[in-house]
């Protein structure tokens, strides 16, 4: 992963007089000095944006936006990069007044700086610094261009995009390819185009391979849209969900996309940009990628002066992250960009630094990669996708009750590495993981993290590194000795040096055992361990909870953990019958032979005026709930296909089943709004009358309509008001309608509000370490442990008191002296706050 780079943030905007004014913001966001000012005529504009703009003309321009503060600023930062690190101009266009021009159409990738990577005191740097653009003796290279620096334009979206990157979750890349169309279009003007068939501007399938050969083996996924050439329909369907990021390659005309009118054809037909807008809006798409010719371009003649661009008005509307083409596409330009953009975010990279990385593949050539964000001053971060091995493997986790039979709650998500490396003295704990990952190798690399951060901060302590170490436990739990213990141990045992111990168990291995003795030894013959692990893995999400329950109840623990695989992929159309048909046998269930698809099933259902009727099970839980959700537990591609179509074509109040049926599973639900959406049937709670509806169940609907920003129109409040949902829930409510950068210090009073704010997708670009420094809040604290563990999260809990500290393992000790029962209150609350209290659901209830 590449080093942070460091931020030079300055502002352009317009005033009354059509006059250009440039600002150096300091770090909390206010101008640092006064602002520098250009007053372009009309022939400066036009020289501008002229590829073939005179020196004189693009100094003005370069000596306004960097200003001689700016200029030494950017001298400073140059000057202290390590090895790898960039420097990255934030360039912030302010709305105000219009000028003679959009602020996105200046040619800032044009503006010069010095050639030289590096700054120092008396070099070319210093005399640019002091003398500007036209200094003579330095030769310079187009920010465009500069290895070091990436630039970044940030606009002010109408709405701002709740974040919906989970870590491990969105995994999707849509490619879109559309280069083979050809033939008349009308735009949205009315115009009519010709769109010429592939040449040596266009580009065939290269960059969909490429792309699938650097995703092979990462995280993340490429999701082709077939057939090619893509049409509308089928770009939209592949946008459904919310994939991490949509890649298009082909042709722009007039602010659209040129794709298939109808599948299997090349006939030209063209999708209107603000269309497509919407739909990555909608459906929460962080990054949308076009490699079509001008997508970054301001259209030509006098409307191009006022008229944003394709790539411009996607992160007006909200899209995060928005990366297009200034110029013209030559052939294996796409590809290549593809192959580098790509690789970077594989590798971690922060998405300026990969198309830093991606420009390369257009030197020699006028056409630039730019990148527009909607998330002004926030992280560039799309995840962690990095390769598929156990380090870097998702680390998201569920707390769940020993009564719980089969189900996560979003409530209670936790991170592996904060919930196991932060703890407080000794522990045991009990994970059910499918993956059966190194779990000792992503606790190492975090102790390593921690104690990396502990260095860096000149902390004070003692001693040695807690090392975790992995022990595969045989069938039956064997006579362990001094000598015996350490030897079965990977990495080799190091006397002396604290440990921590992951017992690996198979889930076809006995559970009812005396696991309470057996801790008990290993503690005896370890001292200092800390930890315990017991991560049962090697067989079926159902198979690993049954076990990991049977060991947690005979430990007498209240809880365990739970980390779930991703969905698989839904069976072939041939085989979905056969799929579905194993699924319901397994719940008892039945169903006419020859349906072939969830379709066909729901029709069924609507027809047949009952749901399925299952002996036994939860009082109070539809039975056709119980179904769908054992179905799901089975065969999750089998379920995910039968919950999408329930929530279309389902007919009321039955539809409710499937809703219900998804309580706990913020994604599930998500989608199962969504696809309600799409078809017109997004439900108020009339439409489910005579229906107990829970209140967990009502919060969950809730903040699914925030987090899917379905949450402006009569069926939210009608939610909202009429079924007065938790308090948490309705102040999450409010925080979403304040606007943009809405989350206060204030909204983390608690952990269950912090905990509805992460479930609506509040909590993007708000970080809890900048809005509670102190960490006075106690939701800070219920997200320390929520969130993924970055360094910067460890630094903050490592500038807490030596009391707080140590509710989290990173204290010196615990207060001593008078007991200070006012201190001891306050540090119980902190660790509540921690490990919030599991609701265990009454017998027979579904909440």
């Amino acid at each position: 992963m590449a080093a942070t780079p460091r931020d030079v943030v300055v502002e352009l905007s317009w005033g009354d007089s059509g006059e250009l004014h440039a600002a150096l913001l300091t770090p909390e966001g206010r101008p640092g000095g006064e602002p520098e000012i250009l007053c372009p005529d009309e022939d400066d504009i036009e020289a501008l944006l002229s590829p073939e703009c005179d020196e004189f003309t693009l100094a003005g321009l370069s000596d306004t936006v960097l200003s001689e503060a700016a200029r030494g600023h950017i001298s400073r930062e140059m000057a202290l990069l390590t090895d790898g690190q960039k420097v990255r101009l934030r360039i912030l266009l302010r709305g105000g007044p219009e000028g003679p021009v959009r602020l996105a159409a200046l040619p800032l990738e044009r503006i010069g700086v010095p050639e030289a990577n590096r700054a120092d005191a008396n070099g070319p740097w210093q005399n640019w610094v002091e003398h500007g653009y036209l200094t003579r003796g330095v030769s310079k290279t187009p920010l465009g261009e500069h290895p070091r620096i990436s630039l970044v334009r940030e606009v002010l979206p109408r709405f701002t995009m709740p974040s919906a990157v989970v870590d491990g979750l969105n995994d999707v890349v849509v490619v879109a390819n559309a280069a083979a169309v050809q033939g008349d279009i009308t735009t949205r003007a009315g115009t009519t185009r010709h769109v010429a068939g592939p040449g040596p501007l266009t580009y065939g399938s290269g960059d969909q391979d490429r792309i699938v050969g650097v995703l092979d083996g990462s995280r993340l996924r490429t999701r082709p849209v077939e057939p090619a050439p893509a049409d509308v329909e089928a770009v939209h369907d592949a946008l459904a969900g919310g994939p991490l990021a949509f890649y298009f390659g082909g042709h722009h005309v007039d602010g659209g996309l040129v794709v298939a009118r109808q599948p299997g054809s090349t006939d030209a037909h063209w999708l209107d940009g603000d269309t497509l807008a919407a739909w990555l809006v909608q459906e929460k798409v962080p990054l949308a990628v076009l490699m079509a010719c001008d997508s970054a371009s301001p259209a030509s003649g006098e409307e191009g002066l006022h008229e944003a661009a394709l790539a411009e008005r996607l992160a007006l509307a909200g899209v995060p992250y928005v990366v297009a083409v200034d110029g013209k596409v030559r052939d294996g330009q796409a590809a290549d960009f593809a192959d580098r953009f790509f690789t970077a975010l594989v590798r971690g990279h922060d998405v300026d630094l990969a198309v830093l990385e991606g420009a390369r593949a257009f030197e020699g050539s006028d056409a630039r990669p730019v990148l527009f964000t909607a998330r002004a001053g926030a992280p560039l971060r799309l995840g962690t996708p990095a390769p598929r091995e156990a380090s870097s493997m998702p680390s998201v986790a569920h707390r769940v009750p020993v009564d719980v039979v089969d189900r996560l709650d979003e409530r209670f998500r936790v991170c592996l590495k904060a919930e196991l490396c932060l703890r407080e003295g000794a522990f045991t704990a009990v994970l059910a993981d499918p993956s059966g990952d190194n779990l000792a190798d992503l606790l190492n690399r975090t102790e390593q993290d921690l104690w990396r951060t502990r260095t860096e901060r000149k902390e004070p302590f003692g001693g040695e590194r807690l090392l975790w170490y992995t022990y595969d436990s045989p069938q039956n739990l064997p006579d362990l000795t001094a000598e015996s213990l350490p030897q079965a141990l990977s990495p080799d045992y190091r006397p002396g040096r604290p440990p921590g111990l992951v017992v690996r168990r198979r889930a076809s291995f006995a559970a009812d055992l005396d696991w309470t003795g057996h801790v008990k030894e290993l503690r005896r013959l370890l001292p200092g361990l800390r930890g315990v692990v017991l991560q049962v893995h090697d067989g079926s999400l159902p198979a690993v909870r049954r076990t990991a329950r049977l060991i947690a109840r005979r430990l007498g623990a209240e809880e365990y953990l739970v980390r779930a695989p991703e969905h698989p992929d839904a069976p072939a159309p041939e085989l979905f019958g056969a799929a579905l048909g194993k699924a319901l046998r397994s719940c008892g269930a039945e169903l006419p032979a020859g349906l072939s698809d969830a379709s066909a099933v729901v029709g069924y259902l609507n027809d047949a005026g009952s749901a399925w009727d299952v002996a036994g099970g939860e009082a109070g839980v539809p039975r056709e709930a119980r179904v769908l959700r054992a179905v799901r537990a089975t065969q999750p591609g089998i379920g995910d296909e039968l919950f999408h179509a329930h929530a279309v074509g389902r007919s009321d109040p039955a539809r409710w089943a499937s809703l219900w049926a998804t309580e706990g599973d913020d994604a599930a639900t998500r989608t199962w709004l969504r696809s309600a959406h799409r078809a017109g049937r997004l439900p108020p709670p009339e439409a489910f009358r005579g229906v107990v509806l829970t209140p967990t169940m009502v919060d969950t609907v809730v903040l699914g309509l925030l987090h899917t920003g379905l949450h402006t129109d009569d069926v939210f409040r009608a939610w909202l008001e009429e079924q007065r949902p938790s308090d948490a829930v309705v102040a999450a409510a409010k925080v979403a309608a304040r606007g943009e950068h809405a989350v206060r210090a204030e909204d983390l009073s608690s952990p269950e509000h912090a905990v509805a704010l992460d479930r609506a997708g509040l909590l993007s670009g708000a970080d809890f370490t900048v809005l509670d420094p102190r960490g006075q809040r106690l939701g800070s604290w219920t997200l320390l442990t929520r969130l993924p563990l970055t360094t910067s999260r460890m630094a903050w809990a490592l500038d807490r008191s030596p009391a707080r500290r140590s509710l989290v393992g990173l204290g010196n000790g615990h207060p001593g002296g008078v007991p200070d029962y006012a201190l001891l209150d306050e540090l119980h609350d902190f660790r509540r706050a921690l490990r919030p209290s599991l609701l265990t659901p009454p017998e027979g209830a579904w909440t």
